[in-house]
């Protein structure tokens, strides 16, 4: 009787799982988050049923997917994350490069620098969202050296839950340090501190474009110029801080 009660269980939450797992497709993007954090609640036992349906879900229902994934820190999702970074959605390519450097999935390498080299032959800018992702991806993973000269690394603190930040009041110090170390500025993030939480703080753009078809050196002068044209109309002030994203002449 207990063998009978124990297989009705299992074949409870085998169930439970596979209808929570349909769920990440729903219409409602309501019913989705809340079928995901369903599955996070249950653990660690919905990975292999989970990475088994991800192929067949829609964009939306593999983000959520990923999350879960990444929730859980159980690296047996690496295959299928690995699969998802050849996906047509660049969304779904981000989230799943961030997921493998989470999850220290060392073999999603050379399909990170696969994904890299169709992002730069589509046409993707390298500040857009699925460039920096892998390019952070490369880095963690032990496949990309981040160039970081001495000021810069001196000056890199912690921002609440942001890990490399940099004081305001030095961000001209940073914009040059990476520039006279031939690194090429793509942009920078300020982030007010209040009450131990980081919050977004927008400033001023010159969004204009970056043309890494020049000679590298006139390319990292450009990126220098209009970064410091950016930082001249920050006020600095001791709870604020930026994140900076630059390039090495081996990223393009």
């Amino acid at each position: 009787m207990d063998a009978e009660l124990r297989a009705a269980d299992f074949a409870a939450v085998v169930n439970a799982i596979a209808r929570l797992i349909g769920l990440l497709d729903d219409d409602s993007t309501e019913v989705a988050e809340a079928a995901k954090a369903e599955l996070i609640s249950i653990g660690g036992e919905v990975v292999q049923p989970l990475s088994a349906a991800v192929g067949s879900l829609d964009p939306f229902g593999q983000l959520c997917a990923i999350e879960v994934f990444e929730h859980l820190g159980d690296a047996a999702a690496g295959p299928v994350l690995i699969d998802l970074l050849g996906s047509a959605d660049e969304t779904v390519r981000e989230w799943s490069a961030r997921a493998v450097a989470e999850l220290g999935v060392r073999e999603a390498v050379p399909q990170l620098r696969a994904a890299y080299r169709q992002q730069r032959l589509s046409g993707g800018e390298l500040d857009w969202s699925e460039a920096v992702a892998i390019r952070a991806a490369l880095t963690a993973l032990g496949a990309r050296h981040e160039v970081l000269p001495p000021l810069t690394a001196a000056l890199r603190t912690t921002a609440a839950s942001i890990q490399s930040a940099w004081p305001s009041a030095r961000l001209v110090d940073v914009v040059n340090d990476l520039a006279d170390h031939d690194q090429a500025v793509l942009y920078f993030m300020l982030w007010a501190v209040i009450d131990g939480r980081a919050f977004w703080n927008g400033h001023e753009s010159v969004d204009e474009p970056l043309d890494v078809g020049k000679p590298w050196r006139q390319v990292v002068e450009d990126a220098r110029e209009s970064a410091l044209l950016e930082a001249a109309l920050v006020v600095p002030r001791p709870n604020l801080f930026a994140t900076v994203e630059w390039i090495d002449r081996a990223d393009v």
